[in-house]
């Protein structure tokens, strides 16, 4: 089975985040925003359709998707973990639940996590660039939120990469590293892998074992910068914690998983392993 390890469906309050805004038709080449190029047509994102988005993940073959829920200021947009509760109700078998997690404020970041623990959620997703102010995801008012996770037994999800943040200080993957070596027992997903700092994060990982990667689009999309070292580390110590995600609205599902299929993985066991297996271990599934 297939698990896409990052979606945000076309559900509730998803709909109204920055990441689901109008996208312009035909832009200058030289303007364009290179997550948008060379993308088909999927009709869950244009009509916003959950019943369109069930039939692309069958299309593409996804079993699981683990819906990352996101707490951030309004340029960005929330969803309130409460529409991830009612996604999973209606739909139990086809999503697995991250809530979001705004660390700005550690009192009502922990009772939300406290929430989720109650919720029977699988982990919790910090964007923590995205803060007001922006934080480092080692920042110490961080660390309680971190260490109840470990206690509970969530996995803490940091969205890292160019984006996420004022400048690329914020996806310098030491910070994650600190993080990981303090809380051997916090197991980390990191999507977008802390992109372009490559080499840096799979280093973190093959020091510390508690770190997955989630390179999503950056490791897929032909051509982009760096993202062979992820297969490298897949081909060699990482072929058990790295997952396959599309990101979903940023990439569709089905093209999502035909270019990862298409990565130059030393065997089959190693890419299906990637595409759900790993990722089927870590869940408890």
């Amino acid at each position: 089975m297939i698990i896409d390890f990052r979606v945000r469906p076309p559900f509730g309050a998803f709909t109204s985040t920055a990441i689901f805004n109008p996208r312009p038709v035909n832009p200058a080449p030289w303007a364009a925003r290179p997550l948008q190029m060379n993308i088909p047509y999927y009709r869950s994102f244009a009509e916003r359709s959950m019943d369109a988005f069930i039939e692309e993940m069958d299309a593409a073959g996804i079993g699981l998707g683990v819906v990352m829920g996101r707490q951030s200021p309004p340029q960005y947009g929330s969803v309130p973990n409460e529409d991830i509760v009612e996604l999973v109700r209606l739909y139990p078998k086809r999503f697995v639940a991250f809530g979001g997690i705004d660390g700005s404020n550690p009192d009502s970041a922990m009772a939300e996590i406290e929430k989720c623990i109650a919720w029977g959620f699988k982990g919790v997703a910090f964007d923590n660039g995205w803060c007001d102010p922006p934080l480092y995801d080692d920042d110490e008012k961080l660390m309680p939120l971190y260490a109840r996770c470990a206690e509970a037994g969530l996995i803490v999800s940091f969205t890292s990469s160019i984006f996420v943040g004022p400048d690329l200080t914020y996806c310098d993957p030491v910070h994650v590293q600190r993080v990981a070596r303090r809380f051997p027992k916090l197991n980390i997903v990191v999507p977008h892998a802390a992109w372009p700092y490559t080499v840096q994060i799979c280093a973190v990982a093959f020091q510390c074992s508690n770190v997955y990667l989630v390179p999503d689009f950056y490791g897929h999309i032909p051509n982009t910068p760096g993202a062979d070292e992820y297969v490298k580390a897949a081909n060699y110590y990482l072929g058990h914690r790295l997952l396959f995600a599309s990101s979903y609205p940023v990439r569709p599902l089905g093209q999502s998983v035909e270019q990862f299929r298409a990565l130059p993985f030393e065997s089959d066991e190693i890419r299906w392993r990637c595409l759900g297996g790993n990722a089927a271990r870590l869940l408890g599934l």
